[in-house]
């Protein structure tokens, strides 16, 4: 009789455990599946597709990210362009620029505005390494390498944008030269916008294939392939 009732018990026992078991594994089904419904279905398929390749992941990050640096970006350059309006001084009066043979680079209908573009510049290429090192790339080379070589490619860039930047937005005011407030913020976002779309494409191929990459990787992979043939060998000799 004892020996019946032990039976029971166990069985019941069992049951018991593997209804928790079942009830776990439910809950944790469900909690899974709650996690993955957080995004719509389409939108999760997307995301899935741009992990999935690693080029147009780095393409999407680089755009998110270059769209938060360039509004930085313009945020500054608005600002200090600002600097014009202060009459009276050097910062209102004409950046004639750098003479370049029968051409002046650089050139600004005020210092003030100069500085804008240049300061701004800066600031959205530092954003822009920051985040596309960590987040875009996961760059993992020599950081003095690749500071320096960004270095190069941000005062290219920074060059491009000013010199470009400069050129429209100075046509904008040559157009119509008794701008308003409202106008002159549309010059500077036009000469802006021609200018980031400009860096943007050069920027992305520079940080790529240049900044970002790994130069020493396919020797490493190379070495410790060859070290691994090596090791193989005298293993089998012996």
């Amino acid at each position: 009789m004892d020996e019946i009732k032990s039976e029971a018990v166990e069985e019941t026992t069992t049951v018991t455990q593997e209804s928790a078991v079942g009830t776990t594994e439910v809950v944790e089904n469900g909690e899974t599946e709650k996690k993955k419904r957080k995004l719509p279905q389409w939108l999760q398929k997307l995301v899935d597709k741009i992990q999935a390749n690693e080029d147009v992941r780095q393409m999407v990050l680089f755009t998110l990210f270059s769209m938060v640096c360039g509004a930085s970006q313009l945020i500054v350059t608005y600002v200090l362009s600002l600097l014009r309006l202060a009459t009276g001084t050097v910062l209102a009066e004409k950046f004639v620029g750098l003479p370049v043979g029968s051409i002046s680079i650089f050139a600004y209908d005020t210092t003030g505005e100069f500085i804008g573009f240049l300061v701004g510049s800066i600031v959205g290429q530092v954003l822009t390494f920051i985040l596309n090192r960590k987040k875009t790339f996961k760059a993992t080379n020599n950081l003095a390498v690749s500071i320096t070589m960004y270095v190069i490619l941000a005062l290219f860039i920074i060059f491009m944008q000013t010199l470009l930047g400069g050129a429209i937005t100075k046509a904008c005011w040559n157009a119509k030269p008794d701008a308003s407030e409202f106008l002159a913020l549309l010059y500077n976002l036009a000469g802006q916008a021609v200018a980031g779309i400009a860096a943007l494409i050069i920027s992305f191929l520079g940080n790529k294939f240049l900044v970002m990459r790994d130069w020493g990787k396919k020797k490493r992979e190379k070495e410790a392939l060859q070290a691994e043939v090596s090791g193989e060998e005298n293993s089998d000799e012996q």
